[in-house]
């Protein structure tokens, strides 16, 4: 596993000894999330869609995805100019960002859910992220890149002192109906099994930048997570469930990921409460020993 993560990065740094404006806004906005990437750089999430990319050790640099950009005056239509015979857009600007203030976080917000609405797999992940508050964990990490291939969400067990790989599912995904799809935790706990040790010291970093950064839950009281473990199999998280597929679908479905999976969670759309199956209960299942 190649990660070129350093805890004393300039831009850790920066961020954590003289703040600026646009950053506290982006911090102080409870619908936002924000995750430490592996080659030094953040990126500052809402329902899954990226507001920005911030990089730069010496000088800050950032961009965002041009179709999250909200035009100033913007209407459902644009308007055509035709001059001479030639057509073309009248010229608009982008809205004026303000530091990220409430009014143009709102604008973009607005623009990246019609890319990831609610009831989308992306939309169901940051609101996992943003309203887990029971205390026993936490999300640390969502779309951990490695080998061209990507892992959901990454929980802390702060009870069991326990990592964990998180695949997120809704149940409108084809995937989750072909048997494939125990191939593709298999992959997860492949990985998860021969970089282990890297896998803690690495995520042990994050913790630290993320404590540093002010990024932790409030309720997050732990020095550091050198102690804790890798669970070394994944946990498959259908997050948009109906008791009635549940019944139709979920024996099946854990037949399928029984040998690669440390267990699996079935939950409606409006549960975001997140926990390990280290026992089965109702909609909640252990399904390996390891």
């Amino acid at each position: 596993m190649k990660a070129n993560l350093k805890i004393d990065h300039g831009l850790f740094q920066r961020l954590k000894n003289d703040p600026p404006q646009w950053w506290k806004n982006l911090k102080d906005d409870r619908e936002l999330y924000i995750d430490i990437r592996k080659d030094n750089y953040i990126n500052v999430y809402y329902n899954g869609g990226s507001i920005m990319k911030l990089e730069g050790a010496s000088k800050y640099r950032a961009k965002i995805n041009v179709e999250y950009i909200p035009l100033e005056g913007e209407k459902e239509y644009l308007p055509f100019n035709f001059q001479n015979d030639n057509i073309s857009f009248l010229k608009h600007k982008p809205i004026e960002l303000g530091n990220f203030s409430k009014k143009s976080l709102g604008e973009i917000k607005k623009w990246i859910k019609k890319f990831y609405p609610n009831s989308s797999e992306k939309g169901i992940q940051g609101r996992y992220v943003i309203k887990n508050k029971k205390g026993n964990g936490f999300f640390i990490d969502t779309e951990f890149q490695y080998d061209y291939k990507r892992i959901d969400m990454v929980w802390v067990d702060l009870e069991k002192k326990k990592i964990a790989f998180v695949e997120l599912k809704t149940i409108g995904d084809k995937n989750l109906y072909k048997k494939t799809i125990g191939e593709q935790l298999k992959k997860y706990s492949d990985f998860a099994k021969k970089y282990k040790n890297e896998l803690i010291k690495y995520y042990s970093e994050i913790y630290l930048i993320k404590e540093k950064l002010g990024l932790l839950p409030k309720f997050v009281k732990v020095k550091s997570l050198e102690d804790y473990e890798l669970i070394e199999k994944p946990i498959l998280l259908v997050g948009d469930c109906t008791q009635g597929w549940i019944k139709n679908n979920a024996e099946e479905l854990n037949g399928n990921i029984k040998d690669v999976a440390f267990g699996s969670l079935y939950q409606g759309k409006d549960t975001y409460n997140f926990r390990i199956p280290y026992e089965s209960s109702r909609n909640c299942f252990r399904l390996s020993e390891g």
